[in-house]
C-alpha cells in the first residue's frame, strides 16, 4: 500500500499527462490525518484502505473507499477530465452537433492519455447513457 505522498505524486504524474498543472484546483486535498475538508475533495489513508471523498457545501457528496488505489483514480480523473472537457467543448462548441459528442470525445481521449482502462470503463458509462439519451439531432 502506498502513504498518502505517494499516491499525491502518482495523482500528479498522471495529471501531468493531460497538461494538468500542479497547482489546479480540480485536485482533491490530500490529508494524512483523515481528516476531510467541508468542500471539494480529499484524498486520505485509513485501516488500509484509500478513501477519495466529495464534500459540497459540508455534506458528504460522495465517498470512494478501496483497497485498490485504481478504484480511487478512476472516479477522481473522470471528473477532472470532464472538467476539462466540458471547458474544451465550451471554447469549440458547434451548432451543428450535440455537445455531449464533442465533451466525451475530449474527456476519452484525456481518459485514455492517464490509462487505457480508465477510457474504456468511461466509454461504457456513455454507451449506458446514450442507449437511454441518444445524442441529439441539430441543425
Amino acid at each position: 500500500m502506498m502513504n498518502i505522498n505517494e499516491v499525491r505524486k502518482l495523482i500528479y504524474k498522471h495529471g501531468e499527462k493531460i497538461g494538468l498543472p500542479y497547482d489546479s484546483k480540480l485536485y482533491p486535498v490530500f490529508s494524512s490525518t483523515g481528516n476531510v475538508f467541508s468542500d471539494g475533495g480529499t484524498i486520505y489513508i485509513s485501516n488500509n484502505e484509500y478513501h477519495y471523498v466529495i464534500m459540497e457545501r459540508g455534506k458528504e457528496n460522495k465517498h470512494y473507499r478501496s483497497l485498490d488505489i485504481n478504484d480511487i483514480l478512476y472516479p477522481l480523473f473522470e471528473g477532472i477530465t470532464f472538467s476539462l472537457a466540458s471547458k474544451y467543448e465550451l471554447k469549440n462548441r458547434s451548432e451543428k452537433e450535440d455537445p455531449r459528442k464533442l465533451l466525451w470525445s475530449k474527456q476519452l481521449e484525456l481518459l485514455g492519455k492517464i490509462d487505457p482502462l480508465f477510457k474504456e470503463r468511461c466509454q461504457k458509462e456513455i454507451d449506458s447513457i446514450l442507449i437511454i439519451a441518444p445524442y441529439k439531432k441539430c441543425n
